[in-house]
């Protein structure tokens, strides 16, 4: 499995490589329609991301010290794709590490980029929303695992 850093440096080249700002957008309906999404059942109010201008919902699972990550949006008449796709890349990076490898990544990732340059400010909110709510879900299981040792 790639490092966190060498995904990065992926998205990083991908989006240097990039000749215009609806370049962007396509990647981010891309990822969006190839995300395969979750399960209904686990559409829960609990797991809805706060700050979140469409309906986010971010479930953990952690198991023998990984972290899982499941996405998705509801869909439904007004599909917020752009959130999806926003959803699926920062997946991309954070799903399947040890909470410990997600702590370490650099929280301005995202922002270096320009990823949110051309975001609405609530789409850029319930981004930075569903990143906060990643790197809370890693603070905490990674204090339960140092419990639990």
């Amino acid at each position: 499995m790639k490092s966190i850093e060498e995904i990065e440096n992926e998205i990083r080249a991908e989006f240097a490589a990039f000749t215009s700002p609806d370049d962007k957008w396509a990647y981010l309906l891309k990822l969006a329609r190839n995300h395969p999404g979750m399960d209904e059942k686990l559409k829960e109010e609990k797991f809805l991301v706060k700050g979140c201008a469409s309906r986010m919902f971010l479930v953990p699972e952690f198991k023998e010290g990984i972290l899982h990550l499941h996405m998705d949006t509801e869909v439904g008449a007004d599909n917020p794709l752009i959130s999806r796709g926003l959803g699926a890349l920062a997946l991309k990076i954070y799903d399947g590490r040890t909470p410990a490898e997600i702590l370490s990544a650099d929280p301005e990732f995202f922002q270096k980029i320009g990823l949110q340059q051309g975001l609405s400010p609530t789409r850029s909110n319930g981004f930075a929303s569903l990143l906060k709510q990643i790197y809370l879900y890693a603070k905490v299981f990674s204090a339960l695992a140092a419990r639990s040792k």
